[in-house]
């Protein structure tokens, strides 16, 4: 739930605390105790934490979140996407933010079946829900699905089936909808 602050907080920390040193080190040159400097310094450093962080933040955000695009699932780098998507996936569209992402791409039901086989095989014992409770490979109407994938602009699938990934205990997991007819996958995860 906390993991995109880790990273630009680890950052701002290290830059205060390295500013904090070199302005102790230097305060002989503005004819200050080192002392005082160190305070002085210190105190700035603890107002500046919150605002630094912040603009940190978003500078790594804007990298690290919205939309991108990949030929295979293979240029992934992100483990958080990584353990949902399927390696044999082609053409990828994804939107990623904090708690989770949205992806499209075309694979065929075999490879996709055979991806969800193994999720299952290797994690399965630790679902909060069996698989046979979660209907995967029912059919769902279109339109029933259209909200979740609505602000991508993606073309609605025609006749989608779903399928599921393990579900976490703390309710994470991927929901994929698989198109025949065009061996295309919608799929949503989500994360803490």
């Amino acid at each position: 739930m906390f993991w995109p602050l880790v990273l630009p907080l680890q950052i701002t920390i290290s830059l205060l605390l390295a500013l904090v040193a070199l302005a102790t080190v230097l305060a002989p040159i503005v004819k200050w105790t080192r002392g005082k400097m160190f305070r002085m310094s210190l105190v700035f450093a603890c107002l500046a934490l919150i605002p630094s962080c912040m603009g940190l933040m978003a500078l790594i955000d804007s990298r690290r979140f919205g939309t991108f695009q990949y030929a295979s699932g293979s240029e992934v780098n992100d483990p958080r996407v990584e353990r949902y998507l399927p390696a044999k996936a082609k053409n990828i569209s994804l939107k990623k933010f904090p708690a989770g992402h949205f992806a499209k791409y075309v694979i065929s039901k075999a490879d996709l079946l055979a991806y969800l086989d193994a999720l299952w095989e290797k994690d399965g014992q630790h679902s909060a829900i069996a698989r046979d409770q979660l209907q995967d490979g029912e059919p769902v109407a279109a339109d029933s699905i259209d909200h979740a994938f609505a602000d991508l602009k993606w073309p609605p699938l025609k006749h989608p089936i779903v399928f599921h990934s393990p579900v976490e205990s703390d309710w994470g997991g991927a929901t994929y909808y698989f198109d025949a007819t065009t061996d295309t996958v919608y799929h949503r995860a989500g994360y803490w």
